[in-house]
């Protein structure tokens, strides 16, 4: 479980109780995000957009402190025919931010559209065992799947919120702009009043929320791209919670007014190499890439330790799933280029990598700017290839248009980037053959048998040899390279209360019981 980092310094008595006193007044809690969101759960694809519709559109399910599915818009539900059959019984409380009553037809719309390939959906891969939906009831709702489906609870409350369908039914979910920019419809805690691009998402309480009422008055949440700017802005009152870098903690572990938390996140951080692009399509060529980078240096040095060292996809906070005995790659950049030169690349009399035409190993690496680690660890990357002989440019982007015009069209060489997947080793919507979140195109049929038998089989001792056999397939076929599994480092103003000890993204699924004190 997360635990408290510090406890930091000494409390500045006066100054503190006349901020709580202003804010308390307020209670308005402000969060930073690095981009302007997609308010839509269903399509949106990165972090902005899934951090401010944890808090709009509540999902049948949310994590509790131990990562396990909780009641939330479902009361309860029975599983029978063998794992095939779901039946949640609804809140008969619940009402959309306009005041319409929420039913079981919203559930079935949802996943209707969240299986759909044509409506824009990055869900679809989650949720692919769905064979049927129906609304039994207005408060009933029952799933059919087509096989058993392990982790199908914990996708409820990962990213999977509810729609209305009384404001989206037949028009495709992308088109609905106004809904997805400005003028969002849930059934959570907060709403929102008013959007200013590039600026600032302002909630308000909802009076009608069927949960605890929300202690806050409302919440903002600020576009603030650069985490320096977020940690300045902390500092001084401007923002109430953010999670941080750890070349931020000296100056915060300093500061009376902020608490600094661990949470345990279940994320990794790597490169993605387009496999669509040759360089990169030969498994020895990305195998190479696990001993030419020095993933130590950059955990000790540019993480301060704050991380694990990778072997594979599956981090560490997987506790259960993560094989251990396996030996990790370390440094070794002469086996790198061994293991290249079986690949066909040989450097030439000047130490340019070059294939048999003589062409050479030349890339673009992107990077989202604004983020100090992320911005010197894609230059560590870049400075370990150029020595064994690769041409690599170094291209930092804003995060929205990396996403937007790079990542998802797959315009892209290779992209440092990160996954916070669900608390469950599945990771067939991101590394099995055409699935949503295989943004590095990576496809081989072991790996693809592995991840389908993974999230169908749920018996654990057999799922832990599955996902131990896909973690040793990506020893030697890295369908990207992991860098390294990181510490969520949170620091929040210390008269915030209520938070619970979780990553940001499972907290703010609880956001009615934060507090301002």
């Amino acid at each position: 479980m997360p635990k408290r980092l510090f406890s930091v310094g000494l409390l500045t008595l006066g100054f503190t109780l006349a901020l709580g006193s202003a804010q308390a007044q307020s209670g308005i809690l402000k969060l930073p995000l690095i981009n302007d969101p997609i308010m839509n759960p269903v399509i949106a694809p990165d972090l902005g957009s899934v951090l401010i519709n944890k808090v709009i559109f509540p999902g049948l399910v949310r994590p509790n402190e131990d990562l396990l599915p909780e009641p939330d818009l479902a009361k309860s539900w029975t599983i029978t025919n063998g794992g095939l059959v779901y039946t949640f019984n609804l809140r008969s409380d619940v009402k959309w931010h306009d005041g319409k009553p929420f039913t079981a037809a919203d559930v079935v719309f949802t996943f209707k559209a969240a299986t759909d390939p044509k409506s824009g959906s990055r869900l679809v891969s989650d949720f692919s065992s769905i064979k049927d939906i129906v609304a039994v009831n207005p408060t009933t709702v029952r799933f059919t799947l087509s096989r058993p489906f392990a982790p199908f609870l914990t996708l409820l409350g990962h990213n999977a919120g509810i729609l209305p369908k009384h404001l989206l039914d037949g028009k495709p979910l992308n088109d609905a702009t106004a809904f997805n920019r400005s003028t969002p419809i849930g059934t959570g805690p907060f709403k929102v009043t008013r959007v200013v691009p590039g600026a600032s998402i302002t909630l308000e309480a909802n009076k009608d929320y069927y949960g605890n009422k929300p202690k806050l008055a409302g919440m903002v949440f600020k576009v603030v791209p650069d985490i320096n700017a977020q940690v300045a802005q902390l500092r001084s009152g401007e923002l109430d919670w953010v999670n941080v870098e750890p070349n931020s903690l000296t100056s915060l572990q300093n500061d009376p007014n902020i608490t600094l938390k661990q949470a345990n996140a279940v994320q990794h951080f790597l490169v993605f190499f387009n496999q669509k692009n040759p360089l990169f399509a030969p498994a020895k060529v990305r195998e190479s890439m696990q001993y030419a980078v020095n993933r130590k240096a950059i955990i000790d040095g540019v993480l301060k330790g704050y991380a694990d060292y990778p072997t594979g996809t599956l981090p560490t906070a997987l506790k259960k799933y993560y094989d251990k005995t396996i030996k990790p790659i370390q440094y070794d950049p002469a086996r790198a280029k061994a293991l290249l030169a079986q690949a066909g690349w040989k450097p030439d009399a000047k130490g340019q990598l070059v294939n048999a035409k003589g062409e050479p190993f030349k890339f673009t690496l992107i990077v989202d700017r604004g983020n100090p680690s992320r911005e010197q660890a894609a230059l560590a990357v870049q400075q370990d290839l150029k020595k064994i002989g690769m041409d690599v440019t170094l291209q930092p982007l804003e995060f929205a248009t990396l996403v937007r015009d790079y990542l998802i069209p797959g315009k892209y060489d290779a992209n440092l980037i990160w996954w916070t997947t669900p608390p469950d080793p599945d990771q067939y919507a991101y590394y099995a053959t055409g699935q949503d979140n295989n943004n590095a195109f990576f496809s081989n049929p072991r790996a693809d048998e592995l991840l389908k038998r993974g999230r169908e089989t749920a018996n654990v001792a057999l799922r832990q040899q599955i996902y131990n056999s896909f973690q040793r397939l990506e020893m030697t076929d890295p369908p990207v390279l992991v860098l390294y599994y990181p510490k969520e480092l949170q620091a929040l103003r210390k008269n915030l209360g209520g938070v619970p000890d979780l990553g940001i993204r499972d907290a703010l699924r609880h956001s009615e019981d934060f507090q301002l004190r």
